[in-house]
């Protein structure tokens, strides 16, 4: 090749080099500015879930937060505690069954009512009750829970608020202890806003290499279900939606609500044991057992329900609890739901065991069949152990495992899959 038309190539995959690099950095940049309020003012309900009190969306709502971006800065912060007039009001729920039926309930509060089995079938609820109530129309719904809190503080350092050092070793206890002890809301709130605009500064003055420890957190927090947006903003935290979609497969989705028990949900370490009895038609035999191992002083009182594919059969269902009630047995769209409730006493194990049926589980390719299993993390939930084993039809021959087997952590969802002959 003459060196012309080499330079000529060199120049083009130059060229070609820098392009893409233009793309990658103009597409989040874009996103950001917009989500910035760089195009117009957007106005973000923010809601600080206490994920030390499960819920089916991450956690117990402590405290929402009405943010108006311009420019970059934020223009306005108002927020509501959970004893405000706002978050006190009544509305009403659109299900679940298995939470309605249940309990035989169909209103509650505001700061109650994160009851769906995920954040985006929540989400678009609360736009519209939050403007009921309130009259605010938000473009976003963003939930923060205090594991997210941690993790970002541990990023960006400690922050001065109304007095008070909050480092991210102690901000959940700060926070625990300052809406335990106050007689209103009226310090709390003025606290998270002190908070929230102190936070947002440090980020916004924060350097390059912060910055970026922030992005890679965020990232982590996202993928764990720790920060959670609706609907998602673009490029950067595009899969943020919290979205359960139950995919045409077998899979287990656990979705725990406290009950009365208070910061129980960080001394509580979950455990989910599950063995299938494959057969040569695809169909095959569950059996779930829900283990939940209380380290607190106090008693743990837990909603628990678990997602499973549609068309299961509940065959037998055990129980190793005290105070047990269920199971209830609803369907909706994709999924059976298998709902109980546990009473957990202080410094002791609790379990549920369910056993059920399930048609067309296993599928057949190329070179033989196919099993897989996807576990959901719930939101708020900092990690589960999964115990997991499978029985293949007699004569069938293991090919391929992955996550089968015992005392496996994990921190996020979880695939299992078994390929055999």
């Amino acid at each position: 090749m003459a060196d012309p038309d080499r330079s000529r190539v060199v120049r083009y995959v130059a060229l070609a080099a820098l392009v893409l690099v233009v793309v990658v950095l103009l597409v989040p940049i874009g996103d950001g500015l917009r989500v910035a309020g760089f195009f117009g003012d957007k106005t973000y309900l923010l809601i600080l879930q206490d994920n030390a009190e499960i819920r089916g969306t991450g956690g117990l709502m402590s405290a929402m937060g009405l943010v108006t971006m311009h420019n970059g800065n934020i223009a306005s912060v108002q927020y509501y505690y959970r004893d405000s007039p706002e978050l006190q009001a009544i509305v009403q729920l659109d299900g679940p069954d298995s939470l309605t039926k249940f309990f035989g309930i169909n209103h509650t509060q505001l700061y109650q009512s994160n009851v769906q089995y995920d954040f985006a079938s929540f989400a678009p609820k609360m736009q519209s009750d939050f403007y009921n109530v309130t009259g605010h129309k938000v473009d976003a719904v963003i939930a923060v829970d205090f594991t997210a809190v941690e993790a970002i503080m541990n990023v960006m350092g400690p922050i001065t608020a109304s007095g008070q050092v909050m480092t991210s070793r102690n901000v959940a206890d700060r926070l625990h202890y300052d809406s335990a002890t106050r007689k209103s809301g009226g310090e709390m709130t003025e606290l998270l806003s002190t908070l929230t605009f102190d936070l947002a500064q440090l980020i916004r003055d924060s350097s390059v290499p912060q910055k970026l420890a922030l992005y890679t957190t965020l990232q982590t927090l996202e993928s764990e279900k720790n920060v959670l947006i609706y609907p998602n903003q673009g490029f950067w935290l595009r899969s943020a939606g919290g979205e359960s979609m139950p995919p045409a497969a077998d899979f287990i989705s656990q979705v725990d609500d406290t009950l009365n028990t208070g910061k129980a949900d960080f001394g509580v370490t979950r455990t989910i044991d599950y063995n299938v009895q494959l057969f040569s038609d695809g169909s095959a035999i569950s059996t779930l057992t829900l283990t939940y191992t209380n380290e607190c002083w106090w008693d743990y009182d837990v909603f628990s329900t678990t997602l499973v594919p549609p068309g299961a059969e509940l065959i037998a269902a055990q129980n190793a609890t005290h105070a047990f009630k269920g199971p209830l047995v609803t369907s909706g769209e994709g999924y059976t739901a298998l709902s109980s409730r546990l009473l957990v006493s202080a410094n002791t194990t609790g379990s549920v065991t369910y056993t059920y049926i399930k048609p067309n589980v296993a599928s057949a390719s190329g070179i033989g069949h196919n099993y897989d299993l996807y576990i959901q993390k719930q939101a708020g939930i900092t990690r589960y152990i999964l115990n997991a084993s499978v029985q293949l039809p007699p004569g069938a021959t293991m090919i391929h495992a992955e996550n089968v087997g015992s005392n496996q952590v994990f921190e996020g969802d979880a695939h299992m899959n078994v390929v055999y002959m």
